[in-house]
């Protein structure tokens, strides 16, 4: 585990974002810079609402503090070395300004500060050490902090002062979520054997600042802008439903998230050509016979990248299936849930057992899971599809149950013949069938009945 102690920032860089939080590729989206003096963060939250009662005397009767909320990160950058590239990059409002050979020599500022694109902010700084070995590990350069906002908008300039000293550039800015950023187009943390790869982990929408230690060398620092290249992508993540009401069911609707990496090529899995479909795109095909298909999508550009999804035509309804059971005589409140799961799905699901318990992630096209429940109750479980959680199925069961080959007793009543007056019943109670200790019976007057010649019967055989 790495307990690190950091001192020095060592490089930057800024990386140009589309309006969806994703890195563009081509030339000049991309600046690393040694020219900075601070890189300043500040935390900005949201106070929750305070709650507060009073009773009649004055005494207080109810205070809950809300919690904090964490809104954003603010920023501010010193830059004692200024490249034009870098603060375009930061706010692309501001125009380059070019002498007559094209290079960048300044900029001109603009009134308008962009909020839908922005830029992702890599930080790396020293480690130190101490007695441990800053170079363990296969493949080890060394050991760096590395800290990513994955979203900085804004790019407003900060006070500049002219005068009599060495002069600095400030610009502000603040992280927004919703990054499309995922595991990044760079090499920045250790993979299998070492091998220098791209964050093991992809970023979450709602995370605006991560950290940790790499031991992959930090980029080099270098004037102007340079080329962000296509990574190699991750297989892009399949959606495939039918078309409600048709019958037979041959037509799928299919959606390919290709992780903002572009255009993808479906292979349908019949004799049909294959077809260019856009990223995030949803396409219809339609199936002319019956059986097994496997459609193939594959990266455009990086075409050995693929996703498989088999689907059986016709299409099986969308929704997941789910049948419940108490079968375990020894524990009737244990329930089996049967969940069944369309070939067209991606073999996920989660099923909540309607207690209040955590949802519980399931796999496999066709599993059998348990549950002990431990208040009796009829509960509700619901499955959901995992990759498409719109589709879902609800049951009921009654917890306890009655187990394989339990039978309930059998209750029947009649007429006291020594009580003259008709207000007296005989209770028989066949437990037979669950040779346990006998239920416990009680009777009592029928209060809608005003003759007061009905009984109410409570039998408790929860012991049998």
């Amino acid at each position: 585990m790495a307990c690190p102690s950091l001192l020095r920032g060592v490089v930057l860089r800024a990386t140009r974002l589309d309006a969806c939080g994703r890195p563009m590729y081509g030339d000049c989206n991309q600046v690393v810079s040694d020219g900075f003096i601070t890189v300043k963060m500040s935390a900005e939250t949201e106070k929750g609402e305070d709650i507060s009662v009073t009773k009649a005397n004055g005494q207080t009767c109810v205070a809950e503090s809300g919690c904090e909320q964490l809104s954003h990160y603010t920023t501010e950058i010193e830059f004692c070395e200024v490249d034009p590239d870098l603060v375009q990059i930061m706010n692309p409002s501001f125009e380059i300004y070019r002498d007559v050979d094209g290079s960048p020599i300044g900029w001109d500022d603009s009134v308008e500060l962009r909020c839908d694109t922005g830029y992702a902010l890599e930080v790396w700084s020293n480690v130190y050490a101490g007695a441990s070995d800053a170079c363990s590990g296969a493949g080890s350069q060394g050991q760096w902090g590395y800290l990513l906002l994955p979203w900085v908008v804004g790019g407003a300039p900060g006070d500049l002062e002219i005068g009599n000293d060495a002069i600095s550039f400030t610009f502000n800015g603040h992280t927004k979520v919703g990054s499309s950023w995922r595991r990044g187009p760079y090499n920045v943390q250790a993979g299998q054997g070492g091998i220098p790869a791209s964050m093991l982990k992809p970023i979450g929408p709602k995370t605006p600042r991560r950290f940790f230690v790499t031991t992959i060398r930090p980029p080099e620092a270098e004037c102007g802008c340079q080329p962000v290249d296509r990574p190699t992508p991750d297989p892009a993540e399949l959606y495939v439903t039918g078309i409600a009401n048709e019958a037979p069911r041959r037509t799928v609707r299919f959606r390919a998230d290709n992780h903002g990496f572009g255009p993808l090529v479906v292979n349908w899995g019949d004799s049909s050509e294959p077809q260019e479909v856009a990223d995030g795109a949803w396409v219809t095909h339609v199936y002319t016979g019956d059986g097994e298909h496997t459609i193939r999508a594959c990266d455009k550009e990086t075409p050995v990248i693929c996703a498989e999804r088999p689907v059986t035509i016709p299409l099986p309804a969308d929704a997941p299936t789910l049948d419940l059971e108490t079968k375990n005589s020894a524990n009737p409140y244990e329930v089996t849930a049967t969940v069944g799961l369309p070939s067209q799905s991606d073999g996920t699901a989660t099923i909540d057992w309607g207690d209040g318990t955590t949802p519980e992630q399931i796999t496999v096209g066709a599993v059998s899971v348990l549950h002990a429940y431990s208040v009796p109750s009829v509960y509700t479980v619901m499955v959901r599809r995992g990759d498409i959680d719109t589709y879902r199925t609800r049951e009921a069961i009654l917890v306890p149950g009655q187990g394989e080959g339990g039978t309930p007793p059998q209750v029947a009543a009649a007429p006291d013949p020594s009580d003259a007056s008709g207000r007296t019943a005989l209770l028989h109670i066949d437990n037979a069938a669950m040779p346990t200790d006998a239920p416990e019976a009680t009777a009592a007057p029928d209060p809608a009945d005003p003759s007061g010649k009905t009984v109410q019967l409570a039998v408790d055989n929860t012991t049998a």
